[in-house]
């Protein structure tokens, strides 16, 4: 079951996504290559393809997995290269042990966590991995901050990274012992409808009326109006892995 939150947003803000979120850190790409690139790999939540073509660029075979049709769509035109199936990762569309890396990026935080770690641990080969990937903004840098307040307005109960209550069920999950945290500083040049773009691409953002987005744009604005044609949206990459342990 997809949050109804994505599932509206993301449906109609597909291209607004695909424009307003960052890429990820190029190390964190090659981190992924070098380390868990050892046979198939699996993106559940792949959204619009922004990690997959990353991965597939760097010559991995990837299956991605995605629920909403509009992001789906996007994915499977921008990344041919990738196998792209409709499904969730409470009911992971493959077979048993077919996996030596499931990656989840920017979308495990969505997930029904104990279904969706039964679910990660069946199609996980023996000593296999799950990877979090993530792009997290620095909220110390006060415009930042004064973004996040605009947007936590509308939250309501969608699930957030920042909660960390995704992290606490894997961590919880006695099948999986963690084997490599890592970050980068992943900046990103942008200007003022980029940062338009970013906030309308939130899920809960994307699901208000027209009106409504266009309050939360002109606030944006606002809130970035002093900082110049261009300048850096403040980003780290980040990579968390575990490795199946028990079956």
């Amino acid at each position: 079951m997809v949050h109804e939150a994505a599932a509206q947003g993301y449906q109609k803000q597909a291209a607004t996504y695909q424009r307003g979120r960052p890429t990820y850190h190029p190390d964190l790409v090659a981190r992924v290559a070098e380390r868990y690139a050892d046979g198939p790999l699996v993106e559940l939540g792949a959204g619009t393809g922004i990690l997959t073509a990353a991965l597939v660029d760097a010559g991995l075979a990837v299956t991605a997995v995605e629920p909403v049709e509009a992001m789906r769509s996007t994915l499977a035109e921008r990344v041919p290269g990738a196998r792209v199936l409709e499904g969730t990762a409470e009911a992971i569309p493959l077979d048993d042990a077919c996996a030596a890396t499931v990656l989840c990026s920017q979308s495990f935080h969505w997930f029904d966590a104990p279904a969706a770690l039964d679910e990660v641990a069946r199609v996980l080969r023996p000593g296999g991995h799950l990877l979090t990937v993530w792009n997290v903004r620095d909220e110390e840098v006060a415009w930042v901050a004064a973004y996040t307040a605009i947007a936590d307005r509308y939250a309501g109960d969608a699930p957030r990274y920042r909660t960390f209550a995704w992290r606490r069920a894997i961590d919880a999950d006695a099948r999986y012992a963690l084997a490599d945290e890592w970050q980068v500083e992943n900046p990103a040049p942008t200007d003022a409808q980029g940062v338009v773009e970013r906030m309308l691409s939130t899920s809960f953002i994307a699901a208000l009326d027209a009106d409504e987005q266009a309050r939360v744009a002109d606030e944006v604005r606002a809130v970035v109006a002093d900082l110049g044609p261009r300048f850096a949206y403040p980003y780290r990459s980040e990579l968390q892995a575990w490795q199946l342990v028990a079956g």
